[in-house]
């Protein structure tokens, strides 16, 4: 081969590595997780609507829910596509700090402690002063420690859209699941649909509706469910507490400064100290798959869809029927639509229509000498 063959050779395979190297630093952009994005998921939950699955000592968010991994382990693993390792942090009170350590300990940055619940709005607030003090260009993403989100993908394109749209700008980005039926146990995000490009902006927020109005708001075309994740620079969010809550804002900062006690903290949620009031709120339409396991027969139905439930079960003229039981065989003759649970110390039997009712037994509980089965 003569020197000017050896040449173009030389060049070609010379100009293709390069090309493959530029193709794959453009791709893992995509996915570079800038160290200004933070995010904090919200762990201090007590999951009533799932007793006795769901306790005190161990709420909803350490159950394994449609996969071998606990909800706070999916939560984690969801967001460290975007986030850096030591940029995801978990808000959480003292009660349930060990159970996030030994969950997730390892796969975090941080924990940040509340000394009590005081709601969502103190939780995120406190959030925010610790991230912006570590950072004041800090972007960050609240998320709910809870739901079950099967499609992981969907999910993250549409965080990254988010985030990136916060990065640019000066606004509360919210994510609102279109509505798939005229649900009643859900806030929704009224937007404005005269806009052209997502975000839109928030018309108002409407609390929880009876059927009725639920439906005409899943006709109406421009209603959201409010699921409570959202991303905002840290600036933003301090500004709009100091605003639109400024007696959180100011307890909490006497707080953290060691002048003043967390429970003087008024409580109150994000949407109510903040969101419902603020003018920089914008939300982003989303459609991936979503579930809140909202009580007992979401949480059986799910481990039955997903093959996790348990097959020790006889029945005779039964349908319909979900159980849980470890250790035992259960029969059931003559029943439709139950939901049985056994833990080691209770055993629940409810229609799966009135599982919502459920937590109507953690109040009484609270309010007899049966404490202990909380």
């Amino acid at each position: 081969m003569n020197k000017k063959k050896l040449f173009h050779y030389s060049l070609f395979f010379f100009v293709i590595v390069c090309a493959g190297l530029f193709y794959q630093n453009c791709n893992a952009g995509v996915n570079v997780k800038n160290k200004d994005v933070y995010c904090v998921i919200l762990a201090g939950g007590s999951g009533t609507r799932l007793w006795p699955l769901s306790r005190a000592s161990k709420p909803k968010q350490f159950l394994s829910v449609g996969s071998e991994l606990t909800l706070i382990e999916q939560a984690v693993e969801r967001v460290s596509y975007s986030v850096a390792k030591e940029n995801i942090w978990i808000g959480t009170t003292k009660n349930h700090q060990a159970l996030v350590e030994k969950y997730v300990g390892e796969q975090i940055g941080r924990i940040i402690v509340e000394p009590g619940a005081r709601n969502t709005g103190p939780a995120i607030l406190l959030n925010c002063f610790e991230i912006y003090k570590k950072n004041p260009n800090a972007v960050i993403v609240f998320l709910p420690s809870d739901p079950f989100i099967p499609n992981q993908d969907r999910f993250i394109t549409f965080l990254d859209h988010a985030i990136d749209y916060t990065l640019k700008n000066d606004r509360i980005s919210l994510l609102g699941l279109k509505p798939r039926y005229p649900a009643t146990g859900y806030g929704y995000i009224e937007y404005d649909d005269t806009q052209l490009n997502v975000p839109f902006g928030v018309k108002n927020f409407h609390e929880k509706p009876v059927f009725e109005i639920a439906q005409k708001y899943c006709e109406q075309g421009n209603m959201l469910w409010n699921i409570s994740m959202f991303c905002a620079k840290a600036s933003v969010f301090l500004e709009e507490f100091k605003s639109n809550a400024p007696d959180i804002f100011y307890a909490v900062e006497q707080y953290i400064n060691g002048l003043g006690s967390y429970e003087d903290v008024r409580s109150e949620s994000i949407d109510y100290a903040v969101m419902e009031k603020s003018k920089k709120v914008s939300v982003f339409p989303v459609d991936f798959e979503w579930c809140d396991v909202g009580n007992i027969e979401i949480f059986l139905s799910l481990q039955k869809e997903y093959g996790l439930d348990y097959k020790n079960v006889l029945t005779v003229n039964s349908n319909d029927n979900l159980v849980h039981v470890k250790g035992k065989l259960v029969a059931l003759v003559g029943v439709e639509d139950l939901c049985v649970v056994e833990t080691e110390d209770t055993l629940l039997i409810t229609r799966r229509d009135k599982a919502e009712k459920v937590k109507t037994i953690v109040q009484k509980l609270k309010r007899t000498d049966l404490e202990s089965y909380l």
